[in-house]
């Protein structure tokens, strides 16, 4: 890829409005309320390091970008989520991975990566620790409960991997599955979404889309045949 672009005729036609190195761009929000405020998960270079990686924000539209999440040049931004009813308040994960040649699954972890929250709008961020993994961490992938902002849940690759909940808000977290169906090859898949009026009503979409409706803890397949339709994207009206 070469950046960002953006549409403003429904998708008539397209201008590229920066981040052109950033090449992998893994999820991008929009404020609700303000269409001129983008934060962008930029993942960077797969092969080798690279400098435009991390989270930006532009607050022109994408006229200009700021990197507001910026660890070091190996390490990228994969996922956003925020309080819907306050998009000062971002989650995002970053990931330190590499993509080397001749191997089909590589090991795609590094100490870069983890859970930061920012309650400013991105000006400051603090990472999220307590309770989630540490050895083998990987890709996160982070969705906030639209009815109710304190539940907050993770899907996250590990060595102690699963999908993790927050109730508060992300200050502390427990894991409530391990049942590998659901993060097995969490590099490939790593996608949470959550039912707009039901915060126990999750779906984490792996090779069938699963769903919970206790929270998290126990899943069934919604959709799909393990074996190799493969999920990578959950939107809910």
């Amino acid at each position: 890829g070469n950046g960002m672009y953006k549409s403003t005729d429904a998708g008539k036609t397209w201008s590229n409005i920066g981040l052109t190195d950033s090449r992998q761009i893994g999820t991008i929000l929009v404020d609700p309320k303000d269409p001129n405020l983008v934060y962008v998960a930029a993942l960077g270079h797969a092969y080798g390091p690279s400098a435009e990686r991390g989270v930006y924000r532009s607050k022109d539209g994408g006229a200009t970008w700021q990197a507001v999440l910026h660890k070091n040049d190996d390490t990228g931004a994969i996922d956003l989520a925020f309080d819907p009813r306050d998009s000062h308040t971002v989650y995002a994960s970053l990931w330190q991975t590499r993509r080397p040649p001749w191997n089909v699954y590589p090991a795609s972890n590094g100490p870069g990566s983890g859970l930061y929250k920012s309650t400013d709008g991105g000006d400051h961020w603090t990472q999220l620790t307590s309770g989630l993994p540490v050895e083998g961490l990987g890709r996160i992938g982070v969705a906030v409960a639209p009815s109710d902002p304190k539940r907050v849940y993770a899907i996250v690759d590990a060595k102690d991997g699963g999908l993790y909940r927050s109730d508060d808000a992300g200050a502390t977290w427990t894991r409530t599955a391990e049942d590998k169906r659901i993060w097995g090859r969490g590099w490939y898949f790593g996608v949470v979404a959550v039912d707009p009026r039901n915060p126990d009503l999750v779906y984490v979409s792996n090779t069938s889309v699963y769903r919970s409706t206790d929270g998290g803890k126990n899943f069934t397949v919604f959709r799909g045949a393990p074996g190799g339709d493969d999920f990578h994207a959950i939107w809910i009206a």
